[in-house]
């Protein structure tokens, strides 16, 4: 009685050592009950009998020995061994098997994610991920020859898939990296999981609606990631703005994202290295192009500057109305990037031929001897060692465009037809203070190209 023994094998835990008849084991289904049925605890079975059978163990190496073709010859019904694989515990296997088959890639990642929330994939930790870049399906040496499936790598792929359109679902996905670390505290999954979404959200520049923003009258809204800190391993808004929004600030100021380092900073609270970032590209520009020929009257139009010049403004604006920023602002920053815009606005009156105003620019800034008194020259070249790089760095420019006003007025006001005593005073003020420049770039010549005194002497010869 085929019944009667299959009875018997079931009862018995396997002790019948007979295989069940064909007519009583007719689906998969069927067979794997009567299998899963007679599975022993392979410590009590060995405790026992001296050797251990009929194991979860065994089944499940049974099982991988059969593979899909076994149970589905023809590859019509791929699911099949699909859950076969599922309901032997074979969770790990039963994933890599449908992310195999483009039709069930979706339906793969979603079962993953469900089993990681209840703690059933056996997944690497940050620390132990594998290098290879082919399966997702991995072995593992300490985990008891159990596989292990790469959670991480397959969900940050399939986020990173999503379309530009899709960041809020690539986000919330991302934010699963931790599922299995949650009651645990896994530092390498935490930081896996804050890199994968500063990597999106750099990519896509899509700051405001996940990092926060500073609204027109000063406070800051709240992002959508702030609501999902513990995901992230974050305990605070604090530690937040010191992580993901610092390193991602970062990031924009190294690769010349000027926009987005100015909110990002902002958004950390770091206003001083706002103010030092602008100053130093407000630098690195006048150096690289203000001495530049072009027809634009705006060194700005011809070169960039508009934007930097515009944000720098802004922020200065801004933190000056703000008297919570104001006053925790560094007063050698906001002097340094203050001075830079009036160096740009100097560089401007000069190239569209406003020289008078040009002198007036450049005289406001206090950073040349020109009050006429060459003994005011050493003090002058002594300060020159306090300032900021961004400023210095340009002083072969600032004190060929300032000599070069006064040889421009000197020339204008010489070729005036009238001579009376207010012109000679006027032209002999212009001589003393190109005497005074002279002086002054003799004292700061290490600072500048070797061939920037020669220009100014020429031009000075001109005056004298």
């Amino acid at each position: 009685d085929p019944y009667k023994a299959a009875l018997y094998k079931v009862l018995g835990r396997g002790n019948v050592s007979k295989k069940a008849a064909a007519e009583v084991v007719q689906t998969t289904e069927d067979y794997l009950w009567s299998s899963l049925a007679v599975v022993r605890d392979a410590e009590q079975i060995a405790a026992a009998t001296g050797h251990p059978r009929n194991t979860l163990e065994s089944l499940q190496a049974l099982m991988l020995k059969y593979g899909p073709g076994h149970f589905d010859p023809n590859g019509n019904n791929p699911l099949l061994y699909f859950r076969v694989l599922l309901l032997c515990g074979l969770f790990e296997n039963a994933v890599d098997f449908l992310l195999q088959n483009d039709r069930f890639q979706i339906e793969a990642v979603h079962i993953a994610i469900a089993l990681a929330f209840y703690g059933l994939l056996n997944i690497p930790s940050a620390e132990t991920m594998p290098s290879s870049f082919g399966s997702y399906l991995v072995a593992a040496d300490n985990s008891g020859g159990r596989a292990m499936l790469d959670f991480s790598r397959m969900v940050i792929h399939y986020a990173r898939a999503l379309p530009d359109t899709a960041t809020d679902d690539a986000v919330n996905y991302l934010l699963l990296l931790t599922l299995s670390t949650q009651g645990t505290c896994d530092a390498g999954q935490h930081s896996l999981c804050q890199q994968a979404i500063e990597r999106i959200l750099y990519e896509r520049s899509d700051y405001a609606r996940y990092l926060g923003d500073i609204q027109s009258d000063g406070t800051r809204k709240r992002g959508m990631l702030e609501r999902f800190l513990p995901l992230l391993g974050i305990s605070s808004n604090e530690q937040f703005a010191q992580t993901i929004i610092r390193r991602l600030a970062d990031r924009s100021r190294d690769e010349g994202r000027l926009a987005d380092t100015v909110l990002l900073y902002n958004l950390a609270e770091r206003y001083n290295t706002v103010l030092n970032v602008l100053g130093k590209q407000l630098g690195e520009l006048l150096y690289t192009h203000g001495g530049s020929n072009s027809n634009a009257d705006n060194i700005g139009d011809a070169y960039g500057l508009d934007d930097v010049e515009g944000v720098a403004r802004a922020v200065l604006e801004h933190y000056k109305q703000r008297e919570h920023i104001a006053r925790v602002l560094d007063d050698r920053a906001v002097t340094t990037c203050n001075t830079l815009l009036t160096i740009v606005d100097f560089l401007n009156c000069h190239r569209r031929g406003a020289y008078e105003e040009a002198l007036e620019m450049i005289e406001r800034t206090q950073l040349l001897p020109l009050g006429g008194d060459v003994s005011l020259a050493s003090q002058h070249a002594e300060r020159v060692r306090s300032l900021d790089d961004s400023i210095t760095r340009n002083f072969s420019l600032i004190l060929l465009a300032a000599m070069d006003t006064l040889s421009r007025l000197y020339a204008g006001l010489r070729e005036s037809p009238f001579m009376d005593a207010v012109k000679q005073a006027n032209l002999q003020t212009l001589r003393r203070k190109a005497r005074s420049l002279m002086v002054f770039a003799g004292m700061i010549q290490f600072r500048m190209p070797s061939d920037t005194y020669a220009k100014l002497n020429r031009m000075d010869v001109f005056m004298n």
